[in-house]
C-alpha cells in the first residue's frame, strides 16, 4: 500500500516530465517503477538491520555467559563476593515474598540466562 501510494505521488510530481516523455515511450513507466522501488529497497534495509542486530544481541549474550563461567571458576573468591551481593540484592527486591533459597538461586541463574 504504501508503494502504491509512493507510485501515485511520484506520478503527480512527474505528470510534466510524463508529458515530455510520452513520445519516447517507456521511460515515464520504467522512472515511476525505479521510484517505487526505493522505498522497498530502503524498507528491506531496515528488515535487514534488525535481523542482524538482534542476530549480534543473541551471540554476544552467549559470549558474555561464557565469559562468566570461565571467570567464576579461575576467580573462585570474585565469583563467591558477586553470588553474595546478587542474593542480598534479589533478596531485598523479593523478601516480602517469603522465597526459598532455592527460588532465589533459580532467579539469579534465570537473571543470568535472560541479561
Amino acid at each position: 500500500l504504501t508503494i502504491m501510494l509512493r507510485v501515485a505521488r511520484s506520478a503527480l510530481r512527474l505528470s510534466p516530465q510524463m508529458a515530455q516523455a510520452s513520445a519516447s515511450g517507456s521511460n515515464a513507466v520504467r522512472c515511476m517503477a525505479l521510484d517505487g522501488m526505493s522505498g522497498f529497497k530502503e524498507n528491506e534495509k531496515v528488515i535487514e538491520d534488525m535481523y542482524f542486530t538482534k542476530e549480534d544481541q543473541r551471540i554476544l549474550g552467549k559470549l558474555l555467559n561464557k565469559v562468566k563461567t570461565q571467570s567464576d571458576v579461575t576467580d573462585k573468591h570474585a565469583a563467591e563476593g558477586q553470588k553474595t551481593a546478587e542474593m542480598s540484592a534479589l533478596t531485598a527486591i523479593v523478601g516480602k515474598y517469603k522465597p526459598t533459597s532455592d527460588d532465589i538461586q533459580k532467579l539469579i541463574a534465570w537473571k543470568h540466562t535472560q541479561y
